[in-house]
């Protein structure tokens, strides 16, 4: 097996940076310490730079302009080598139909290792196989509260039953959480008004109507003792009702998004159709109390929500698809938004993005952490680098970013998944088929264990 020495750098974990080498035996890492002797096959010198787990992001849509072998690959550049897709079970598909077609298309083409979410979009018809998909290592389940026109709305009783059957059978429920019906009515009451739909887009979908329909879900969450995580939490009052459930002891889960942390509002006026998203960037104070949520522990985890669609700054607003390119710039956002601007410690960074994931998926220590026995997945990160976020540089099919000309301190420079390099300095030397299915075990941490 090949041996390889990361040496000279500054190894990081949630709780300390330290100088130290790692050794990389085939795939698992063997020893983490200062003065290890030099008898690999390879040195890899980090001198001057940090070396980090593996990003987990484990909320990405790779069924737009990406799919799970183009996603990985952009992934990868942006030091992420861990994904937890959803696989969408459309109304009239079986979920585990859906399930073994996302697994299937991942491990013939995806340079990442990957686990998924069942995205349950008729639950009616669907929840019922949820026990034989937790059978075959797929434990976590997304319904949607909104987007009632386009048919995706789960109606709070087949939520209640979902949610049900999850807590039976051990599973942990997911929810996109907006109150989906007020929302319509909302925007259909803008349309009739000729109101400007870009400057009307953020009251059509206010911040108090996440906070209830969070609140909601975690309320049938509770009755039915299933866990629940909540992704892309996107306003302080939505967070408000993350940090009350978890008072009462409940066990709630929140996520953010680089977009969140980084943008607001105004760029959506200027950017347009480009950064119609869901649920929308709010304001600064929104922005401010998320990096507060993240630093403080309120909330668990940072993940991308990567779904570019093919749009353009003119087009109609209403009609436009939801969603944006986010994987291969979250890490370098982050870290300039959060570290380099005193936010956020670089530990608490690698708890958000590498550990806590792995722990409320079922992945840790195996992912997410720089153990004896972990998976050699790391990335070496140069905290210096200064880049200038551009399109033209990124690895996605889309053809935009949200973050054109934005210049950023801190970028990845070298990528391994399981003591494979998958990307140095730029290039790409991963091969499809690499990434290996990951069965997950979801919802099992206590919150608290997270902070």
């Amino acid at each position: 097996m090949e041996r390889i020495i990361v040496r000279n750098g500054r190894v990081v974990s949630g709780s300390a940076v330290r100088e130290v080498d790692v050794l990389v035996v085939g795939e698992r890492i063997e020893r983490v310490e200062a003065g290890l002797p030099r008898d690999a096959d390879r040195e890899i010198d980090a001198s001057g730079h940090y070396v980090l787990p593996g990003v987990l992001d484990v909320h990405t849509h790779p069924v737009y302009l990406d799919d799970l072998g183009a996603l990985s690959v952009t992934a990868a550049h942006g030091g992420v080598t861990t994904l937890i897709h959803y696989a969408y079970a459309k109304p009239g598909r079986g979920l585990l139909d859906a399930l073994h077609a996302s697994r299937n298309e991942g491990e013939g083409g995806s340079i990442l290792d990957f686990g998924l979410h069942g995205g349950v979009f008729d639950p009616k018809n669907q929840s019922s196989e949820i026990p034989r998909a937790m059978a075959e290592g797929v434990t976590s389940f997304k319904m949607f509260m909104t987007y009632a026109k386009l048919g995706w709305m789960t109606d709070d009783y087949q939520l209640m039953r979902t949610l049900d059957i999850l807590g039976r059978a051990g599973g942990m429920g997911m929810v996109h959480a907006e109150n989906g019906l007020a929302t319509d009515y909302l925007e259909d009451r803008a349309n009739a008004e000729k109101a400007d739909p870009i400057r009307a887009f953020v009251e059509t979908r206010p911040a108090i109507l996440e906070a209830e329909a969070v609140h909601r879900a975690v309320a049938m969450a509770q009755v039915a003792g299933c866990p629940i995580y909540i992704p892309h939490v996107s306003a302080r009052l939505a967070l408000d009702e993350v940090l009350a459930a978890r008072a009462k002891g409940f066990r709630v889960y929140g996520e953010t998004c680089p977009q969140y942390l980084t943008l607001t509002n105004d760029d959506l006026l200027r950017q347009k159709a480009l950064l119609k998203i869901g649920p929308p960037l709010r304001d600064a104070e929104d922005r401010d109390a998320l990096w507060r949520g993240l630093a403080e522990g309120a909330l668990d985890t940072v993940a991308s929500d990567h779904a570019p669609k093919a749009k353009s700054p003119d087009d109609d607003f209403f009609a436009a698809p939801y969603g944006s390119p986010q994987v291969e710039t979250m890490l370098p956002l982050v870290y300039d938004g959060g570290v380099e601007r005193g936010r956020l410690s670089l530990e608490r960074l690698v708890r958000v993005m590498c550990e806590n994931p792995a722990k409320i998926f079922g992945l840790y220590p195996k992912k997410g952490a720089l153990l004896p026995g972990s998976d050699a997945d790391l990335v070496i990160f140069d905290p210096e680098a200064k880049r200038r976020i551009s399109n033209a540089a990124q690895h996605s099919n889309a053809t935009y970013t949200a973050y054109q000309g934005r210049e950023v301190v801190g970028a990845p420079v070298l990528c391994m998944q399981r003591g494979r390099v998958l990307v140095e300095a730029g290039h790409l030397l991963a091969k499809p088929g690499w990434g290996r299915f990951l069965a997950t075990a979801a919802g099992r941490v206590e919150p608290a264990a997270l902070r």
